[in-house]
């Protein structure tokens, strides 16, 4: 998919705001701007001049002030360029604490490079970046871009100015001028609404200030910070883009203008037809969703292809079968081809792939989406399929995709859809620990582990990347037990909607235990869930808490003991809150040491004042991972 949050990833760190009576570079920072903080914006301003429907012209101006080394990311100026974003100008000035310039670069200078990574083959979009190096704070860089986009459909969708809780904010301001009869949709979040002021020849131009704003402390557990930071989202009514016309302003129009990008792609060459057939007749829906889904992952790869249009348009099914590659929306739509030739209702579904999604406001439709799947329906189940993978079971999104609002492409009957949340019964991981700790401490042992859900998607990632050898040192170094080896590694892996992975393994540790005297130590926690303990003093917590997926973890630990010995301390113990619990128990039975433990942990947001029961929740799980068995020789 094309990249419309570029933009709006760089508008979020711009800041200069003209026309103030004090130069912004020497004008001196009050301490609560300072405080916290790693950077100060200074000024901030962004300009956007819509001069038709398919015409923009865009101004950013931004003078950032670092005062230590956690800023030094702020020393980086960049922008992009593509078919529709005409770069025209750029300048960026380092200067010293005294306000002495430093270096001065201008557009030329800029490194220019096409977007990396990703298996991209064709893109259009280049990036030009500078970083400027100097250690002694504070240093500020003032910069200044101008951009003519020739298209309206990816109208700067959104100015947050505070783009990180290490940013403060001393002046911040959106100006956007439009011609008359122009409808602009925006949509404030905690930010004061705009000044409207009529111009003489009929259009009207909005600003929004964002002024002092102190940088917030970082709080664990907080809500991602751009789903909480200030600012303002921009949206076009109508627009136009490479001569395709469209209107933005409800997500079913939105969603028809890119189903119109997708009429008439969907045909497949005869050839393809009949081995849709011959993989598909006589099978259930099901059964032709899995068939189908798989013979796309074994002939087909990812390719990214972003050339103009088709950073949202789709290459034919035919060019995908010949080719046997294609982006994301080229592999889904030629999904859905195959699906429909099969008999199967199924639709492109566009998504934001990654961690921390954008929030996709239900009430305020804006693109929103940088990737594109696909969805089938098996009789009344959906079932999702992610078409760049070569690995993901039919069904199965994995942490890409998941739990997350987006398009589904359906012409007129485009809406919202929410993606699979996946919850306690689905994320399970269970283990088991079965060995025999020697007279000198050592173990020889088997590991047995069970992973379900998301709990298997780092593990069955391992397998997919690794070499054997490497893997077996990623186990023995996540086990963090001195002088251990890890052997004789198997799995077993079943595709399914909720995919699950079996790994087993032999264990061997020269150290595991401790004996000091007549006592025999040892500490099972390395062997279940690990937690960190919560800082319990300083400031009132002040922002809400996320608990970002749930899990549920249980652990098992059955060692014989040498002989002699007797229990003297075992732990136990049990806590609860909504938003998990955690419980230990254990008995020693004729040399036999049993330990279960049991974890749990339910996503959601809870308000800053569960602050201190999680705080207690998470150090008591730490307390209880570290605490030692002993045993008495008798």
């Amino acid at each position: 998919m094309r990249f419309p949050w570029l933009l709006s990833g760089l508008t979020a760190v711009l800041s200069a705001l003209a026309g103030r009576a004090q130069d912004p570079l020497t004008q001196p920072l009050p301490d609560s701007l300072r405080e916290g903080a790693a950077v100060v914006s200074r000024r901030d301003l962004v300009e956007i001049t819509i001069e038709s429907p398919d015409k923009i012209r865009v101004r950013r101006k931004w003078t950032n002030t670092i005062l230590n080394n956690n800023g030094d990311a702020y020393s980086l100026v960049s922008t992009y360029y593509d078919k529709f974003h005409d770069l025209s100008k750029v300048t960026a000035t380092l200067y010293d604490a005294d306000g002495k310039a430093v270096k001065k670069i201008k557009k030329g200078d800029l490194e220019d490079d096409l977007i990396g990574g990703m298996g991209m083959l064709e893109v259009d979009t280049r990036v030009k970046y500078y970083r400027f190096v100097h250690r002694s704070y504070p240093y500020t860089i003032d910069y200044e871009e101008e951009q003519v986009l020739n298209n309206g459909f990816v109208l700067p969708s959104q100015w947050f100015p505070q783009a990180s809780p290490r940013m403060s904010v001393l002046s911040s301001s959106l100006v956007v001028h439009t011609p008359e009869g122009y409808n602009l949709r925006y949509k404030e979040y905690d930010c004061p609404g705009p000044v409207v002021t009529p111009e003489k020849n009929g259009g009207k131009t909005y600003t929004w200030t964002l002024n002092h704003l102190p940088a917030r402390p970082p709080e664990p557990y907080a809500v991602a910070w751009h789903l909480r930071e200030p600012g303002v989202r921009l949206a076009p009514t109508d627009f136009e883009i490479a001569g395709y016309k469209g209107a933005a302003d409800s997500w079913g129009h939105l969603g028809q203008f890119s189903s119109d990008l997708f009429q008439g792609r969907g045909q497949l060459p005869e050839e393809a037809r009949q081995k849709v057939h011959a993989l598909t007749d006589g099978l259930t829906d099901t059964a032709k969703i899995a068939a189908l889904y798989s013979w796309l992952q074994a002939n087909t790869h990812y390719v990214g292809i972003e050339l103009g249009i088709g950073g949202w348009q789709p290459y034919d099914a035919t060019y995908v079968y010949t080719r046997k590659y294609g982006d994301c929306k080229a592999l889904a739509n030629y999904m859905v081809a195959l699906l429909k030739e099969a008999g199967i209702r199924a639709w492109p579904v566009l998504i934001y792939g990654g961690p921390e999604p954008p929030l996709v406001d239900p009430a305020f439709p804006c693109l929103q989406f940088n990737h594109c799947i696909a969805v089938a329906l098996a009789g009344a189940d959906s079932v999702w399929l992610e078409c760049t993978s070569n690995t993901l079971p039919a069904g199965y999104l994995g942490t890409f995709t998941s739990d997350r609002d987006a398009l589904l492409l359906d012409g007129p009957d485009a809406h919202l859809v929410h993606t699979p949340v996946y919850g306690v019964r689905e994320n399970r991981l269970t283990r088991r620990l079965d060995g025999t700790v020697a007279d000198n401490g050592s173990l020889q042992a088997t590991l047995r582990a069970g992973y379900k859900g998301l709990e298997q998607d780092a593990p069955r990632g391992m397998i997919d990347r690794l070499s054997k050898k490497d893997l077996l040192e990623e186990k023995r170094r996540a086990l963090g037990l001195n002088d251990c080896t890890v052997s004789d590694y198997n799995y077993v892996s079943t595709r399914a909607a909720i995919p699950t992975l079996d790994e087993t393994m032999r264990l061997s540790a020269e150290h595991f235990a401790t004996v000091n005297g007549n006592r025999l130590f040892i500490t099972p926690g390395r062997f279940w869930r690990r937690t960190s303990r919560l800082q319990t003093t300083g400031p009132v917590r002040q922002t809400a808490i996320e608990l970002r997926a749930s899990i549920d973890e249980s652990d098992t630990l059955v060692l014989q003991i040498p002989p002699g010995y007797a229990a003297e301390h075992l732990p136990s113990g049990r806590i609860a809150y909504p938003f998990g619990s955690y419980s230990v128990q254990s008995h020693f039975e004729n040399g036999v040491l049993t330990v279960a433990c049991h974890y749990q942990e339910q996503k959601g947001v809870y308000g800053a004042n569960t602050y201190e029961h999680m705080a207690r929740f998470f150090d008591y799980t730490w307390r209880s991972g570290n605490q030692q068995i002993v045993f008495v020789k008798q």
